[in-house]
């Protein structure tokens, strides 16, 4: 009896693993394909959750691009028109009545309508600055920049400056980009500048702003999509949790099931089976098969009694003999 009881423990054992690990096989692939990334050396299968991170990262990446150039150029192309027009107001002013004016006296006088056009904003924080063919600043919002030399101040402006400058004093209208730092923060930046030339006279008006102020709608965008993704990101790991819990609480219901269904259907008839055996092969030919099973099992069943009833006429058979 107890060989009956291992056997069927054994059986049931062997029945819930068959069914239950492959259904526990298919759930954990259908997690990592979810949820887990594989990386085995040059094999990489990301999971659908990395692919759609991935995705919103990339979209993010390249609206982030794609606007900050757009709207950088508009940048530029706002600060080389206040350059040229700048310099074409200038130049009207000086042929109205500067013409001959030298550029020491000219711009000491404070004249309203030289202030005008040389105190005009670019962008939020840009300005105009004024220098002339000697490469001296004429005009500068700081005053202690008036009457000072370019060229003294290469080491300080870098070497982009320099190539602008060198570009306009050779009679070319340019603009390009420069680094300086921010007075904030004393971290350096780009600056955009444009140089025109003021026709007929010896002097250039130079128009210059931090770019990024013109790209703030582009970080307004870039800050949206990382509030998207970390949103994105709260949500899947929300849901994430949710179905692990669903699926323990299936795979918990599964084996419920698996061991209930297993144990009355199969293995309790089978062992039910075996006992009679094991009684009909000591002797007891009135051992009762009771099971009311169909398929293999009632199969099992009635060849058993059918075997009972075969042994227990050839008893009674040799018992008249005797």
């Amino acid at each position: 009896m107890a060989g009956t009881k291992k056997a069927g423990s054994s059986l049931l054992f062997r029945l819930i693993a068959g069914i239950f690990i492959p259904i526990l096989l298919a759930f954990a692939l259908m997690a990592v394909i979810l949820f887990l990334p594989i990386n085995i050396g040059n094999f990489q299968f990301p999971s659908i959750k990395g692919i759609w991170l991935n995705s919103l990262n990339e979209l993010g990446g390249a609206s982030l691009k794609e606007s900050t150039t757009s709207v950088n150029a508009l940048g530029e192309a706002i600060i080389r028109q206040q350059g040229i027009d700048v310099a074409k107001q200038l130049e009207i002013y000086l042929k109205s009545a500067h013409k001959n004016t030298s550029p020491e006296k000219l711009f000491s006088t404070n004249d309203p309508a030289l202030m005008e056009i040389v105190t005009q904003k670019v962008g939020k924080t840009g300005y105009i600055t004024i220098f002339d063919t000697s490469n001296t600043m004429r005009y500068h919002p700081n005053e202690k920049m008036v009457n000072v030399k370019t060229v003294t101040m290469y080491d300080r402006l870098g070497p982009d400056f320099v190539k602008l400058n060198e570009k306009a004093l050779a009679g070319q209208d340019n603009g390009g980009y420069y680094q300086w730092p921010d007075p904030k923060t004393n971290v350096l930046k780009p600056k955009y500048m444009y140089l025109a030339r003021v026709q007929g006279t010896p002097y250039f008006v130079s128009a210059s702003t931090w770019i990024d102020e013109f790209s703030q709608p582009a970080k307004a965008i870039s800050a949206k999509m990382v509030e998207l993704r970390k949103s994105y990101s709260d949500e899947y790991n929300k849901r994430f949790w949710l179905l692990l819990i669903i699926l323990i609480a299936v795979m918990i219901i599964l084996f419920v099931v698996i061991y209930v269904f297993a144990s009355r259907s199969i293995v309790r008839p089978i062992k039910h089976l075996s006992e009679v055996a094991d009684r009909i092969s000591m002797g007891d030919m009135n051992a009762t098969v009771d099971v009311n099973a169909k398929g293999e099992i009632g199969v099992l069943a009635q060849s058993i009694e059918r075997m009972q009833t075969s042994v227990k006429a050839a008893i009674e058979r040799l018992q008249k003999r005797r």
